[in-house]
Order: C-alpha cells, then sequence, then structure tokens
C-alpha cells in the first residue's frame, strides 16, 4: 500500500524514532539516501517505500504501525482544496456507507476511496474498531492540518459541556453547535448524556466529518447541515436547551451588510469588528426558555470598546450569567488569553448579580511545583463548582470567583474581564497573618538552600583520568540503553496500556500525560537516568511519579548497574565536564533534537564507594537548584501581594533604619 506514498522529513524521523536533525545529518552524509520526489526545497518529499529500504539496509528499526500505513496512504491523496476529503471518506468506509455525491463532484470524483486503501481501512477498523480508528486518522489529520481547521482542546470541550449542563449535571435533552467543525463538542455533549445533536459547519467536508464521527461512536439522533450558520442557518426552527460553541473570530465580513435587519439581534446590532457578538446573539435566538449557552470566546471581547453596548444589554436583563478566564494556551488561535461566557436568557426577573471565575491562581500554584502545563482536573473542578455554587446560592470561593452586582458593571466601559473583578476584597488582597506565614516560609527556604550547599575541597592536578564511554559501559553489562518511541498499539490479545512520557512532559517534570503499550522492561522504574532531545547535559535521574511510564521519542533511558554504577554520579558526570566536553552530539544546524550517540559520550572511571560519595554532591546540587527556583518564585509572589496592597492603600511600610 506504500507505492506512491511519500513522505516529509518529520515524518520520517518520526517512523525511524529519531530526531528530525539525524534525517538532515544522512541527508548529508549518505550519497544513497533516498532523493526528493517532490514538495519544495524547504520542506521536500521522499518516496515512502524507498525510505523505508534505506532505513532497514542500515539497520534502523521502522516504527510504521498500522495506523501511520493507513495515513500515509491517506495523505498522498489529500486535495489541497478539499482538505477533508479523504477523511470523510475513510468515515464513510469505517461506517459501512457510500459517500453522498456532492454537486461539485465530477462523475469519477465520487469521494469513495481506492480499493487497496479501502481493504486497509477495513483492517484498521477490525484491529482498533471502527470508532477507534476513525480518532486515531482525525488525530493525524489534526496535526497536519492544524492551520486550517480549528480544534478546540478537549479540557476546554469537557468543560464547555460540563457548564451547559443543569445544575444538578444532568445533561441538556438538546444541543446545537453552530460551528461544529469535527463534531468535538457534539460529541462530548452526546457522552455527557445528551440525546438529540444539532450541528452546521461552513466547510462541506468538515461537516461529513463530524457527522460520521458521531454515528460511528453509537449516536443517530445527529443533524449536520453545510453552510454559513449567520447567513443560511439550517436549524431555523430548532429550539434547545443547550447551545456549545467554540465562536468563530477574526471574520472581516461576518455579512453585516446583509443582516444588518435580522430578527436575531434583540441585544443591538453587532459592530462589523465584533463578529463573535453577532454568533452569541444567533446562539441565544435558538435556546429554549431555560436553557444555557456556553461559548468559547477571545478575551479582547469582554473589554472592546465597540461591543460595549450589546454587552450593556445582555447584563440589563441578566442574559449573560458567568465570565471565565481560562489558563493562557487554552486555544492557540488566541494568544491573548480565551473566555468562557454562559448565558442564560429568561423570562424570569434578572439576576442582580455576574459570576467571574479567573483560574490563574491556580495556575500559579502549579508553577511553583515546577510544573509549566495546566492541571485541567484542578481547573475543571474549581469552575464547575463556581458555577454550582453560585445557582444555588452557595458560599463561593473568593480566591478563584466573585459574584459582582449587574450595575457595578455598567460603566462607560462594560469590561467584563474577569482579573478585574476576582480577588478585590481587602482581606484577599493583603492578610497581614498570610504576609508572616510568607516570611517565615521564605526564611526556613533561605537556611535549607545553606544547609544543601554541598561542601567540597580542591583535588591536586594528577595525570589524565580515565575514561569510558556510555558504549563501552553497555557493552560491559554495567548500563543498559533504550530510545523512546512514539504511541504504540498493543499486540493481538495483549490490553495492558501504560503511561506514556513524552518529551516536553519529561523536560518541564510534568507527569505522563498519553497512554501507550511497552513491555515491562522498558518502563522506567527507580535508579533509571533519562537523557532529553540527545543532550547529556539534559541528564537527570527518573521522578518517582515517573516509575512504571514509557519513554517517547526523544528520549534515552540509562539503566545502570546499581553495584556498579551510582545513578546521581551518572546523571550528573553527564551535565558537566567530560560527559559533555567530549559528547558528539548536538542539536546539528536546524537547532532541533537529535540522538544522544553512547560512542562519543564519556564518563570518568571511579570506584563505587566513590562514585556513591561524588553522586551525594549532586544530589545535594540538583537540591539547591531546585530550592533556588522555589525561593525566587515564592518572592516574587510575596512582592506582588506587597505591591498591590500598597497600591490599593491597604498597606503602610513602617519607617525603620535603612537608608536610600
Amino acid at each position: 500500500m506504500t507505492n506512491g506514498v511519500t513522505v516529509t522529513a518529520t515524518e520520517i524521523a518520526r517512523i525511524a524514532g529519531v530526531g528530525p536533525a539525524a534525517v538532515s545529518n544522512w541527508r548529508r552524509r549518505y550519497a544513497e539516501f533516498p532523493t526528493p520526489v517532490g514538495g519544495t526545497a524547504a520542506s521536500p518529499q521522499f518516496s515512502l517505500p524507498e525510505v523505508v529500504d534505506w532505513l532497514e539496509a542500515h539497520g534502523r528499526p521502522v516504527r510504521l504501525s498500522p495506523v501511520d500505513e493507513v495515513w500515509q496512504a491517506m495523505d498522498a491523496l489529500r486535495d489541497p482544496g478539499r482538505p477533508g476529503g479523504i477523511l470523510a471518506a475513510v468515515g464513510f468506509r469505517l461506517l459501512g456507507e457510500d459517500p453522498p455525491r456532492h454537486s461539485d463532484r465530477t462523475e469519477t470524483d465520487t469521494g469513495g476511496l481506492p480499493p487497496e486503501l479501502g481493504v486497509h481501512v477495513d483492517a484498521l477498523g477490525d484491529r482498533l474498531g471502527a470508532a477507534e480508528a476513525f480518532e486515531e486518522l482525525l488525530s493525524r489529520w489534526t496535526e497536519a492540518h492544524a492551520r486550517q481547521a480549528e480544534v478546540t482542546p478537549a479540557p476546554v470541550v469537557s468543560l464547555m459541556c460540563a457548564l451547559a449542563g443543569s445544575a444538578d449535571g444532568t445533561a441538556p435533552d438538546a444541543v446545537l453547535d453552530p460551528a461544529c467543525g469535527t463534531g468535538g463538542l457534539l460529541l462530548q455533549a452526546a457522552e455527557n448524556g445528551t440525546a438529540s445533536l444539532f450541528g452546521q459547519e461552513i466547510q462541506p467536508d468538515l461537516a461529513e466529518v463530524a457527522d460520521v464521527r458521531l454515528r460511528l461512536h453509537g449516536y443517530h439522533d445527529v443533524t449536520v447541515a453545510t453552510g454559513d450558520s449567520l447567513l443560511e442557518d439550517a436549524h431555523t426552527a430548532a429550539r434547545v436547551r443547550g447551545v456549545v460553541c467554540n465562536l468563530p473570530s477574526g471574520q472581516r465580513d461576518w455579512g453585516r451588510s446583509k443582516l444588518g435587519y435580522d430578527t436575531r439581534w434583540t441585544y443591538g446590532l453587532p459592530p462589523k469588528g465584533e463578529p463573535e457578538l453577532a454568533w452569541v446573539q444567533h446562539c441565544l435566538a435558538h435556546l429554549d426558555g431555560g436553557g444555557s449557552a456556553v461559548f468559547l470566546m477571545p478575551a479582547a471581547a469582554a473589554a472592546r470598546s465597540s461591543g460595549r453596548r450589546i454587552r450593556a444589554e445582555l447584563l440589563r436583563r441578566g442574559t449573560l450569567r458567568a465570565v471565565v478566564a481560562l489558563p493562557s494556551g487554552s486555544a492557540s488561535t488566541h494568544s491573548l488569553g480565551t473566555h468562557l461566557w454562559i448565558a442564560q436568557p429568561s423570562n424570569e426577573p434578572p439576576s442582580s448579580d455576574v459570576l467571574f471565575v479567573d483560574v490563574e491562581p491556580l495556575v500559579e500554584a502549579a508553577s511553583e511545583n515546577r510544573a509549566t502545563g495546566t492541571d485541567w482536573k484542578t481547573v475543571h473542578t474549581a469552575v464547575t463548582e463556581a458555577w454550582r455554587h453560585f445557582r444555588t446560592g452557595a458560599e463561593l470561593d473568593l480566591a478563584v470567583s466573585s459574584a459582582v452586582p449587574v450595575i457595578e458593571l455598567l460603566d462607560e466601559e462594560v469590561d467584563i474581564t474577569p482579573a478585574r473583578h476576582v480577588r478585590t476584597d481587602p482581606d484577599e488582597t493583603f492578610d497581614p497573618v498570610q504576609l508572616e506565614e510568607d516570611r517565615t516560609h521564605w526564611l526556613r527556604t533561605l537556611a535549607e538552600l545553606t544547609d544543601v550547599l554541598p561542601t567540597v575541597r580542591e583535588v591536586p592536578a594528577a595525570d589524565p583520568q580515565v575514561l569510558v564511554s556510555l558504549e563501552d559501559l553497555s557493552r560491559s553489562g554495567a548500563l543498559r540503553m533504550w530510545r523512546g518511541s512514539s504511541a504504540r498499539e498493543a499486540p493481538d490479545g495483549a490490553e495492558a496500556r501504560v503511561p506514556l512520557l513524552n518529551l516536553i512532559d519529561g523536560q518541564s517534570r510534568m507527569p505522563p500525560g498519553r497512554w501507550t503499550y511497552a513491555p515491562e522492561n522498558e518502563l522506567i522504574s527507580e535508579g533509571d537516568v533519562l537523557v532529553f532531545a540527545g543532550s547529556p547535559q539534559s541528564a537527570r535521574p527518573a521522578d518517582p511519579r515517573e516509575y512504571g511510564a514509557a519513554v517517547g521519542q526523544s528520549i534515552t533511558v540509562l539503566r545502570p548497574e546499581r553495584d556498579l554504577l551510582d545513578p546521581w554520579f551518572l546523571a550528573g558526570a553527564l551535565t558537566g565536564g567530560p560527559g559533555v566536553g567530549r559528547s558528539g552530539t548536538s542539536a546539528g544546524t536546524t537547532g532541533r533534537p537529535s540522538r544522544l550517540d553512547p560512542g562519543r559520550v564519556f564518563l570518568p572511571v571511579r570506584e563505587p564507594a566513590e562514585q556513591h560519595r561524588i553522586g551525594r554532591a549532586f544530589r545535594d546540587v540538583a537540591r539547591l537548584d531546585e530550592l533556588l527556583d522555589q525561593a525566587a518564585e515564592h518572592g516574587r509572589r510575596v512582592a506582588r501581594r506587597l505591591a498591590d496592597a500598597l497600591a490599593a492603600g491597604l498597606a503602610d511600610p513602617i519607617d525603620d533604619d535603612r537608608r536610600g
């Protein structure tokens, strides 16, 4: 099935289990490396059969899973004019249906699959199940077309659908997404218990993808239409109890000139530069009495001067009930941040308060523990609990939420940015008791800094020290090495899955975030040393929460024989001195990671007892580095609190003997 299939250098790196820089090196070093058969000079494409033959001839393991094989064949048939066409065709094949005929397709372009590809799609469906096979291929497609089709991140999808339910957690019986893309929000709504699903998508192929995806998962009360929901609403008669939508943003022409007198603009005619407010009112027009709508919005929509009249009207009528500020990076297309707006039109007297939630304190707390990613489980719980407490009249957690009277919001700006309205209570801004606790904690950390600093002495100059390479240590049995790979499918009959530590998780000390299949002898255990992106300087012993996980691409595991080689000595020697100075590994001219070359990385030869002694010092140095980070972060947080209190007039400095 690989005949005629092409791959990029990045895809070659993936199937070979190496970094992209390694592929560039192969092209320079080996004259017989396959020559490009297409693409551009900046992004050449190579024949997949030729690449596989070359890798096997040079003893390189080829990790081309059944999913990869089908995806590569699909990608070879891509049509730039219809990027989702081949994915939709595969979905219909897995569903056992013929694709619908479209007027823009010729007699020969029916949207079907070549026979050979169809057979392999069937086999993949039998192997994984039709729904799981489609999700795997959809994931590959999403990565390849990230700039052409925005996909709402899974944690945000889960949160939005949870907020659309009733106060007791019951899912709405019918949900609409008027810009549904590949159907992620509708799928989550169905999994939460919604029976009837309505969607619309302007790209015909993506509308088919969403429809097929939902039916593959067993949800058949689905109506996904094609067209621009603002200009060609396919569900004009539909009234639903829930709307969830990642609103299209940045539209230069959303149809304002054609829709000036549309009956949907009950809160005001949206300005040309406020397409999101047009979509908000479109969605509200479809809500049944007592229903809820949850919108993913760019943060700028909360404060733009052009939209303040409509925001004010949404507040006056009690329709806008809550605004939630999500962690930065929650949606790649909104670099300035994202908010969730929760709306509930009602014929009852309008609510006098609006809920604001800002989860930034939760993210800051995570950063103190050296975690750079978002703990979405904590964020999900905090937001849903705040919304439930607000609806039931229970007490709010003032650290992340507040209820603000509508009258206080109706000023000249009508700025509904959560950061302006959360943590405004003086006791939250300045707490003398908390300040004293912070001071005590900080002094304790500073004292520990001096205690942990190892004491060393100068070693007299001697003969050049004896060095040994990682390769020689591996051959002698003192060390075992293996490299990570991408997520793998379990062999037939094996169902065990283990966490997968990828490069980003490992470098940021985050717990593993994915799953894979791996043999027992390839799982991280106590005493293992991890090397990231082929760089000896990155070496560190594995953290306890990484034990039992498999490692992903661009991670090398070094497992020393503990009686012969101390793990902390091994990691420390790699991060400085001979281990680095004689390493031939580098990121190459592209700045991308490459493999660790064990034949060109050396360690000094030491007796085991001496290794243990030096290893303890390396461990103390690592602890010192960790404490420095904690002290700096803690000090910055205290400084911010003091500055806020001084600026707000809530604290006054005490005169002392300092001058200057």
